[in-house]
């Protein structure tokens, strides 16, 4: 097995599977009742002939965002990364990143000598998932959470994927008054936002409205 294999199956994920998160290959999964997933990926960088080196991050699909990306698919499939709203660097403590004196891009890289420093590195982002990571991505699986810190800090630890007309209403859509959604949504449309996000909220409420009158 190749050893980053070996690090995620040892120490990712017993911490993911206790926390409700689904495995299928470097991912992991978890839905909402509503539908929204959490999503956290561990991609392998080839950039060091000595050692594994790997990045970790976490994406948040609300369903309406996914919906939205995929419109015009028929017969979509399941929820993935590819429709996030938010997404998130796991950044390594010191001790297990790869370039621990870089203050850029660069630092979010994770690291670990085969056999050395595996359990090491393996130790350590099973505790940052834990005490950190993971407690976030199922806050952030709240909307009204979601929608609060990409206002927040959108591009800070956690990053908007989009602009803000375009997050709120995603968020705000299926659970907030239509009167006041829709009220967003001419304002949006009033500031030239994406036409089709006009088109689809408006179809998107008439339908609320049908089926809450």
């Amino acid at each position: 097995m190749n050893p980053l294999d070996t690090l995620i199956r040892e120490h990712v994920t017993p911490v993911m599977e206790a926390a409700g998160f689904a495995k299928k290959g470097r991912t992991f999964r978890r839905a909402a009742p509503n539908g929204d997933h959490a999503f956290l990926h561990i991609d392998a960088d080839l950039v060091d002939p000595e050692k594994f080196v790997f990045e970790v991050s976490f994406w948040m699909v609300p369903l309406p965002s996914w919906e939205f990306a995929y419109r015009d698919v028929p017969n979509r499939t399941a929820p993935n990364a590819s429709g996030a709203l938010a997404t998130c660097k796991v950044i390594p403590p010191d001790v297990a990143a790869h370039q621990p004196e870089e203050e850029g891009y660069f630092r979010s890289r994770w690291a670990f000598a085969e056999p050395d420093t595996r359990d090491l590195c393996g130790r350590e982002l099973a505790r940052v998932l834990t005490e950190e990571a993971v407690p976030w991505m199922v806050r952030l699986l709240d909307r009204g959470t979601l929608l609060a810190e990409t206002r927040t800090n959108p591009n800070g630890e956690l990053v908007r994927l989009g602009d803000a007309t375009k997050s709120e209403i995603l968020l705000r859509i299926d659970d907030d008054p239509v009167a006041e959604v829709s009220t967003l949504v001419d304002k949006a449309e009033a500031e030239g936002a994406f036409p089709p996000l006009i088109a689809w909220s408006r179809t998107r409420l008439a339908r609320r409205t049908t089926e809450e009158s």
